[in-house]
């Protein structure tokens, strides 16, 4: 068995690759085959190859396909991301240690002003969404609406997945601000190409803060065309008064379109049933009728200005219905009610959408610097890993990423002609209660002599009776040669901190007897399972009782139940706006701040951290951050989670009617952006 090793960007990742058995076995196997007939001969030898399967490639993973709408919590999951990297472009991608990758033949990003921080996009030519519609300033406005939160006219009420929840159907409510286009108030500024937002306040993570997510010209169809098909709207309650009226801005839309077909897309992929077809790749605009291409790309135009006017004029008219279709566009259970919906701007367009996957096919209108190099890609949902695996060995996968443990690593290392890849993705970290009235908490001890102190004490005795050697020695680097501890407390955002020394301590050396530390994990999860095994040992030498916190939903009693819990095991993943991600994980009050940290003096640290717009400058800003978590005892990392890639190693010579894959690197669905794991499906 030869073996190869590689590194991924950012994080370290071991390949092996398992030799040619299988042809070799096959080779041995003809050559004791005796003389026949040349008739005989060619029946037994011929196999039938089906052409399609040779420009086909499948990926088995455990990660459902939720929503093309990137801004949305469905969007945001695993899943979606990974399809998303496929099949959307956009004027950057963020890699897998948080560095900004550019895509020029998409546009530009540009800092053109410091004060007040100006931001300006220019659209390349070779922009354009997969009906052949070029990708204009209109589609940076409606996302800058939906993510501003500056027309939203209610607070939305959110779920607890993060879904926006029982909203009037009558106003205007995108429910997605982020915390970085939030401090852009005013409406951008358009002149042909680009479009130049201006900050309030300077933004850390302005390079990826806006860019192109859903098509103003289906979404301003679908919103205000009232022949339009109508979609579900998740939450929506029903209006008491229904707008009645044309707003201006569809009336605008009509005016500049002047013919009656219900949309471009729609007449470029319907089939001559009027049924969607998902097998047809639209044809390239170059090969339709010329007035025709004309009229559909005059109409694209006209509800595309329609969206323009309603943000630049703030008509709520258009902005309801708009906002109403922004939140439920590009959700699974709809992209194949209308065929619309699936229009996207990378190398590949969703083509079908069913319980069992996605599939998408080569975008022959895709321009930009990276073209498919597959014709389809189908995404299979298996659930069971040793099925994902059986599938690879049967030919029917290609690539299977499945969950990483002995049993599946042992059974992919039996099988033959396969590339196997380990490697590191969310980090695992051990954080503390310090509200709540916990064991952690200084209100638990008002009648010690200073309350901080003994809290103090007690979070330093803990977190030094953490096992992470032996976590990793044990757990982890079976699974992933290269495992080490990890000092990672801001995950993807900047190079790990300098690890902080924690002096010894004993729990009794701040309390009297043992004590009772309710530790709140995911133990479905082995690993997160062994941590806790390994730690209710450890930290017992140190005079603490570790107590499993039983829970149905572990990641639910995290944001809901503080009380519940006095320390939790947590992978924490990369975040599409890292730094202001980090930053409302631990600010006091922060949005996502579960164990009610509050340090005034680290305030003041990431205040200046989420205003910084010089990357350099931001990363020391982050390890001072991280190291002053870490100093407090506020959170402890522990290991990254191992994941696993296994790929079919094929020769095209022998291996006829497969497809043939390589340098697949290991997969990491904790990622904010997946576009950089595709890169061996482009050319």
């Amino acid at each position: 068995m030869s073996v190869a090793s590689g590194r991924t960007t950012g994080d370290t990742q071991d390949t092996r690759s398992h030799g040619a058995g299988r042809r070799a076995g096959r080779r041995a196997a003809t050559l004791l085959v005796p003389v026949l007939a040349v008739t005989t001969l060619a029946a037994c030898t011929a196999e039938e190859v089906d052409p399609a399967r040779a420009g086909t490639v499948v990926v088995s993973v455990d990660l459902p396909f939720a929503s093309l709408n990137g801004a949305t919590a469905a969007g945001r999951a695993p899943g979606s991301v990974l399809v998303r990297g496929l099949v959307q472009s956009g004027f950057s991608a963020i890699e897998p240690d948080g560095t900004v990758r550019p895509d020029e033949s998409f546009g530009t990003v540009e800092k053109v002003g410091d004060d007040p921080l100006t931001v300006r996009y220019t659209i390349a030519p070779t922009a354009r969404w997969s009906d052949g519609v070029p990708v204009t300033p209109a589609d940076l406005l409606l996302e800058w609406a939906a993510r501003s939160g500056q027309l939203d006219e209610v607070v939305p009420e959110l779920d607890a997945d993060g879904v926006v929840a029982h909203t009037r159907d009558d106003v205007v409510v995108f429910g997605a601000a982020s915390a970085a286009l939030a401090r852009a108030a005013s409406v951008p500024t358009v002149e042909g190409d680009t479009v130049t937002v201006v900050y309030d306040a300077p933004v850390a993570d302005w390079r990826t803060a806006l860019d192109v997510n859903l098509p103003a010209h289906v979404l301003g169809r679908l919103a205000l065309d009232p022949d339009a098909p109508a979609l579900p709207i998740p939450g929506a309650t029903p209006s008491a008064t229904a707008t009645g009226t044309t707003s201006p801005s569809a009336q605008a839309a009509a005016d500049a379109t002047a013919t009656t077909s219900p949309s471009p897309v729609a007449a470029a992929s319907a089939s001559p049933s009027g049924d969607a077809d998902p097998d047809a790749t639209p044809e390239p605009a170059g090969e339709r009728d010329d007035a025709g291409a004309g009229e559909e790309l005059e109409e694209a135009a006209g509800w595309a200005q329609a969206v323009v006017t309603a943000v630049q004029q703030q008509d709520r008219s258009a902005l309801v219905p708009i906002s109403r279709v922004w939140r439920a566009a590009g959700r699974a259970g709809d992209v194949t009610a209308d065929p619309t919906l699936t229009t996207t701007t990378g190398p590949y367009v969703l083509a079908d959408v069913g319980g069992a996957g996605v599939e998408m096919v080569r975008n022959e209108r895709y321009a930009g610097e990276a073209p498919a190099a597959y014709d389809r890609v189908r995404v299979r949902t298996d659930l069971d890993p040793l099925a994902q695996l059986d599938a690879l060995a049967a030919d029917e996968v290609d690539v299977a990423a499945p969950v990483s443990t002995s049993d599946v690593l042992a059974a992919a290392e039996g099988l033959e002609d396969v590339a196997i890849a380990t490697g590191g993705d969310a980090v695992l970290q051990l954080v503390l209660q310090q509200d709540a009235g916990g064991v952690f908490d200084p209100g638990s001890y008002q009648d010690a002599p200073d309350p901080a102190a003994t809290v103090a004490a007690l979070r330093a005795a803990f977190l030094v009776s953490v096992p992470r050697e032996e976590v990793v020695v044990d757990a982890v680097r079976p699974l992933w040669a290269r495992a080490q501890v990890s000092e990672v407390v801001a995950a993807q955002v900047a190079p790990a901190a300098t690890p902080t020394p924690v002096a010894s301590a004993t729990a009794a050396a701040a309390a009297d007897g043992p004590v009772e530390v309710r530790v709140l994990t995911n133990t479905a999860d082995p690993l997160r399972a062994a941590v806790l095994d390994a730690l209710t040992t450890a930290a017992a030498e140190q005079g603490f009782e570790v107590v499993p916190v039983a829970t149905a939903d572990a990641a639910q009693s995290l944001r809901t139940r503080p009380e519940d819990w006095d320390a939790a095991l947590v992978p924490v993943a990369q975040e599409d706006l890292p730094v202001a991600a980090f930053a409302a994980r631990w600010r006091s009050g922060g949005a996502t701040n579960v164990t009610g940290h509050a340090d005034p003096a680290l305030d003041e640290v990431l205040d200046a951290l989420v205003a910084q717009p010089d990357p350099d400058a931001a990363g020391a800003q982050v390890a001072d951050a991280s190291a002053a978590l870490r100093t407090w005892g506020a959170v402890l990392p522990v290991v990254r989670t191992p994941v696993l890639t296994v790929s079919a190693t094929r020769d095209a010579a022998e291996d006829r009617g497969l497809p043939v894959v390589a340098d697949v690197p290991v997969l990491t669905p904790a990622a904010a952006d997946l576009t950089w794991w595709w890169n061996w499906t482009r050319r």
